[in-house]
């Protein structure tokens, strides 16, 4: 009887959905409150074609950042993953994400709390939370793509 050895630590596969995880959900969660703010969800408050207009305009802002930033981000943290060997589950992932990627999250964040303590309107912290959540939900498909090819090299599908 063989016994296979026991391997530690996260698979490729389970980085890759967790940093897709995070970033899905934090891009939907910023989207929804920026649809809030802007928007004045759910009472659709500020439904008009200025309002329509400038939050299409915030969209497409954050489209082209995640494209020209956060989609660059995700591929650093994708081609990382393979030399990843920590076992130790909590340290592999912030090695995954590594200094550069945890320092954009810190500013971004720490953005976000001087904009709210700055007494900053809703509204322009909604058109910025548009911005940042779709750049995050377009940019989580890199994973979400590494992640199911990982899968069909595993299974040969």
């Amino acid at each position: 009887m063989e016994s296979t050895p026991l391997k530690l630590g996260l698979s490729r596969r389970q980085h890759l959905w967790i940093a897709a995880a995070i970033w899905t959900l934090v891009g939907t969660g910023l989207l929804t409150m920026g649809m809030k703010f802007w928007f004045q969800f759910p009472y659709l408050g500020f439904l008009d074609a200025k309002h329509l207009g400038v939050g299409a305009i915030a969209l497409s802002v954050g489209v082209l950042k995640g494209k020209l930033v956060l989609d660059k981000t995700a591929s650093r943290v994708i081609e990382r993953v393979d030399t990843l060997h920590e076992p130790n589950p909590f340290k592999s992932v912030f090695q995954m994400f590594g200094v550069k990627t945890i320092g954009l999250i810190i500013l971004m964040m720490t953005i976000g709390l001087a904009l709210r303590k700055a007494g900053v309107s809703y509204e322009i912290r909604g058109l910025i939370y548009l911005a940042v959540g779709a750049a995050l939900l377009w940019s989580c498909r890199c994973y979400w793509i590494a992640a199911s090819k990982t899968e069909q090299l595993t299974t040969g599908v």
